[in-house]
């Protein structure tokens, strides 16, 4: 059995690139690899709980300090492991402190993250914090690490220029865990469905006339699951919202028509992963996507009519394939 420590923001359940690059493969790994992944996140749940409200900064800085000062721990629990896996970064704010302190065991590092972390974006409520988050880190982590696990080429290249043991590991959903939801008549209401986290919601916005249009001609239904509601309702639209759940997840998402993953074209977004875009399809509901970075790989206009082969099974072959030689990195450590 190879035991691996696994640095992640959140609690196990909520972070979307958290529960499908790692978490849902935690049992298989197991079971199949002989690989174990032991989570630590670094939010308490206190902070999990108000990190997004808005307002609150002082008892937000408060837990943030207190959280970071905790993530001490997860350095004198390395030496109980044969390898780290840090996701993304292993505290929330500051320069790559606690990775450096790592890379100096005997455990080899294997970072591996699912967006252009290294570019700054949209804070939402946190905007007071942005100045203290060192974008920089993700270049120093990725010359620090023994191997980097990129989610898509646009990030691999970035990893492969600070490290020479870059693997492409994209995000992939476990049918097994996800089923493809029953038919939807289609008679009037058509639903459109967007899934997503509050900071997102502004992706939804480019989708707003194309929808506000539509809904002039025929009944719409804007089915937005997320955390919180968009704060302006679709003009012309039934407007439904659905506070997001783990549980039932699929269901959810299968209540619709179509799943839509509007997106702007920048550097950032080109670094996305198309998480909204596989969820979709792992449902058997058609998308509609911008033709933002991978986007344009996971669907061909037109053309993507075996959503379950393309979207699970070449995914899963990738990431064995990727697991066999991590297993010879780590034994040969």
């Amino acid at each position: 059995m190879i035991r691996l420590l696994t640095l992640v923001p959140k609690p196990t359940g909520i972070s979307p690139g958290q529960r499908f690059r790692l978490e849902q493969w935690a049992p298989p790994l197991r079971r199949e690899h002989g690989i174990e992944l032991d989570f630590v996140p670094f939010e308490s749940k206190k902070l999990t709980d108000i990190l997004y409200e808005p307002g609150r900064k002082v008892e937000k800085a408060i837990w943030v300090l207190w959280d970071t000062w905790r993530r001490r721990n997860a350095v004198q629990l390395a030496n109980r492991y044969d390898g780290v896996i840090v996701f993304r970064e292993a505290a929330l704010l500051g320069p790559p402190l606690y990775e450096w302190l790592l890379s100096r065991k005997d455990a080899p590092i294997f970072f591996d993250f699912d967006d252009a972390i290294w570019l700054p974006q949209n804070s939402g409520a946190n905007g007071v914090f942005a100045k203290l988050h060192f974008r920089g880190k993700t270049s120093t982590i990725c010359k620090l690490s023994r191997a980097v696990l990129a989610g898509n080429e646009y990030l691999a290249d970035y990893a492969r220029q600070r490290n020479d043991n870059v693997f492409v590991l994209p995000t992939s959903i476990d049918l097994t865990r996800y089923p493809v939801q029953p038919p939807l008549s289609m008679d009037d209401p058509f639903v459109i469905g967007w899934s997503g986290s509050s900071h997102t919601l502004q992706h939804l916005e480019h989708a707003r006339a194309p929808i506000e249009r539509l809904a002039q001609k025929r009944k719409v239904v804007v089915r937005v699951v997320c955390n919180k509601p968009p704060s302006t309702p679709f003009t012309g639209a039934e407007n439904v919202f659905v506070p997001w759940r783990e549980d039932g997840e699929a269901a959810e998402l299968g209540a619709a028509h179509v799943g839509i993953m509007p997106l702007p074209d920048d550097p950032f977004t080109r670094g996305k992963c198309g998480l909204k875009a596989l969820q979709y399809m792992a449902t058997g509901r058609p998308v509609v996507i911008s033709p933002v970075g991978v986007n344009r790989e996971i669907v061909k206009s037109g053309k993507s009519k075996e959503p379950k082969k393309n979207v699970s099974n070449i995914r899963i072959l990738d990431k064995i394939r990727v697991i066999d030689r991590f297993r010879m990195k780590v034994g040969n450590r």
